[in-house]
């Protein structure tokens, strides 16, 4: 039983991390878990939350700062929910990413497997090419920003560290024009107002930009603002209105129309193009991308002859970027927007050897298989919640080579690999990947072989 009790203060050595990057202190077996503090750090700290087995803690003072330790170069790194580990140098943060992968391959799924270090980018600012922004009606004036830590309450940004210098740009500019032309701004209590957020994605050398508005309601308000970005900003080539009339927190309603330009913009990723739409799901993060894919290529190992599923596979990317190295490619999608969009970038890039089945991977590969159809290597990359049981299970029946398996959660990464390892096959050392520097996120590639 622990004798620890909230406002209580104590002073201690940070000994690890948690997955979210919180500094873990303990008083006696008991941990207490603080935000932006460093292993190693002698730490004042008070108790704000004491649960029968852990605790939650505010940092008073770093009375031994380690030698990672850096101010935050973000002026709004303590009130927005962003970024949460900006107080680690980049050394660092690559440090905790492999120590958050290694605690779930080997702590929790015990698989006593290697873990490669963190591959980092070389300069981890300025990355997202996909801005989400929340907008709000406040004391008279239009704010836009990213919310608080566990709130829906906006910090009103102008300038943000990790998307793209475009986005800052384009985010002070529309602010501006939604105060000078009075929109209307959804309120979330009230459900009323019309501009909920507002959308902003790039291509890599920003040569296209799409921006949509998400609006409670068809109202189309933006005809003198589309006209003045257009004129400031000539690399705008698609401006498109979401609607979205539900009391949700989902932010894309289904219908989506065109206000200037086309509805989609164009980037290209390992020598590929993609066509990226308002709600098409691609990667926010190109320069760690090509890495994360060349890893995945590089473990698929392929010769040529290789039927590959495609499984989750989105407009298509991974599947098309292996397509010159394989016989086939069958991508799998559960989205029909995508299944659609990823024909289109088959066309696109005059790819003949691939093609798109609409449904659960569970359900269509075991149909494909039961028509003849013999995968030599599948590829999943499923959402945070990792892999449906019935895909594994289908998995597991179908019995392919090799599996290589792309997470973006290493919780639900060492479960599904935990599964797969019972099931025969072998797991290799897993290889982080820094998808989103300053924050706690971190994504994996592992490749698994049916053991002889």
């Amino acid at each position: 039983m622990t004798t620890v009790s909230k406002n209580e203060y104590y002073t201690k050595t940070v000994t690890d991390y948690t997955h979210e990057g919180m500094g873990v202190i303990k008083v006696e077996h008991y941990p207490i878990f603080v935000p932006d503090v460093l292993v190693g750090e002698e730490i004042e700290v008070k108790v704000l939350k004491a649960n029968k087995k852990f605790g939650f803690g505010k940092l008073i003072n770093v009375i031994e700062p380690a030698k990672n330790r850096i101010e935050p170069p973000c002026p709004y790194y303590f009130q927005c929910g962003g970024c949460q580990i900006q107080t680690l140098d980049y050394t660092e943060q690559r440090v905790f990413k492999k120590g958050t992968m290694d605690k779930s391959i080997n702590r929790m799924a015990q698989l006593n497997q290697t873990v490669n270090d963190t591959i980092g980018m070389e300069t981890p600012m300025y990355y997202r090419n996909k801005s989400q922004i929340p907008v709000k009606f406040n004391d008279g004036k239009v704010e836009m920003g990213f919310y608080k830590p566990r709130s829906h309450d906006i910090v009103d940004i102008h300038h943000c560290l990790i998307q793209k210098e475009i986005h800052n740009d384009l985010m002070v500019f529309i602010k501006e024009l939604l105060n000078d032309e009075k929109v209307s701004i959804y309120d979330e209590a009230k459900h009323q107002g019309l501009l909920r957020h507002v959308i902003i994605r790039s291509n890599n050398d920003d040569s296209e930009v799409q921006i949509a508005f998400v609006t409670n309601g068809r109202k189309n308000v933006f005809g003198g603002i589309n006209q003045a970005i257009t004129e400031h900003f000539p690399m705008v080539t698609s401006i498109v209105q979401n609607v979205n009339t539900e009391k949700t927190n989902v932010i894309f309603g289904n219908k989506t129309n065109i206000l200037y330009g086309q509805d989609y913009i164009t980037d290209t990723l390992l020598g590929k193009k993609f066509r990226i739409r308002a709600r098409s799901f691609y990667q926010v993060n190109h320069e760690q991308t090509e890495k994360l894919y060349k890893e995945a290529l590089e473990a698929a190992d392929l010769k040529g002859d290789e039927t590959i599923i495609d499984t989750y596979c989105g407009i298509g990317t991974i599947g098309l970027c292996a397509s010159d190295k394989a016989e086939r490619i069958i991508g799998i999608e559960v989205v029909d927007s995508a299944v659609e969009d990823a024909k289109e970038n088959a066309e696109l890039n005059g790819v003949e050897n691939a093609d798109y089945h609409l449904g659960k991977s569970e359900e269509v590969m075991k149909k494909l298989v039961s028509q003849g159809v013999k995968p030599d290597v599948v590829f999943v990359d499923p959402p945070r919640k990792g892999c449906h049981p019935e895909f594994l299970e289908a998995l597991a029946e179908v019995k392919p080579q090799k599996i290589i398996y792309v997470s973006c959660n290493p919780s639900t990464l060492q479960r599904d690999l935990k599964y797969l390892n019972a099931q025969g096959y072998d797991v290799s050392p897993v290889t982080p990947v820094d998808m989103f520097p300053q924050t706690n996120h971190v994504e994996g590639v592992v490749a698994l072989e049916l053991m002889k």
